[in-house]
């Protein structure tokens, strides 16, 4: 699964990467907690990586939304300094 990950990160070459969810961060990162670390930037492959909450987890939580948008101001913000 790793290795289908990092294929697909090289052939499309993102300036950002988002990680939604436990199994694209154990993927990518190599280790899991989404909870921790949700909303702090990191690095995958030389680029910027945002872990999030998955959508599906969102739709179960609807109280963690409220954390998400909060995810996606940072990464808005991000996007408009490219």
């Amino acid at each position: 699964m790793r290795r289908l990950n990092l294929a697909m990160a090289l052939v499309h070459d993102p300036e950002i990467v988002v990680l939604m969810g436990n199994w694209a961060c154990q993927g990518l990162l190599g280790r899991r907690g989404i909870k921790r670390m949700r909303g702090q930037w990191d690095e995958v492959l030389g680029r910027s990586a945002l872990p999030m909450f998955h959508p599906a987890y969102l739709l179960r939580n609807p109280h963690a939304k409220r954390e998400a948008w909060a995810d996606m101001l940072e990464l808005q913000a991000r996007l408009r300094t490219l």
